[in-house]
């Protein structure tokens, strides 16, 4: 038997009485709205964070006084935590595996 037989064998065992229950449709419903609120509160607390730091605003594209990487390294800081958030959301409104009852 090869390892990926014997570790696909011991996670169907590990597996065994369990299964996948769907999120409550309250959490699917209300999933995108969280998305939307925390990621306006994330970016704010971002740049409060960012001025009080620095005693400036954060770097913004538009702006032709700002140097390419500060301009990038903010976008990468602010998407990087914004994914976050996001997949914490995900993972709240995702299935979850649970044990079946005997």
């Amino acid at each position: 038997m090869s390892d990926a037989e014997e570790a696909q064998k011991e996670l169907e065992a590990a597996l065994e009485g369990t299964e996948i229950v769907d999120a409550p449709v309250g959490a699917k419903i209300a999933a995108p709205l969280i998305a939307l609120g925390a990621t306006w509160a994330v970016r704010e607390v971002l740049e409060r964070v960012y001025t009080k730091v620095t005693g400036n605003k954060p770097p913004h594209a538009s702006d032709p006084d700002q140097r390419m990487g500060a301009i990038i390294v903010w976008a990468a800081t602010t998407a990087a935590a914004v994914a976050i958030v996001g997949v914490a959301i995900d993972r709240f409104s995702a299935p979850k595996r649970v044990e079946i009852e005997d």
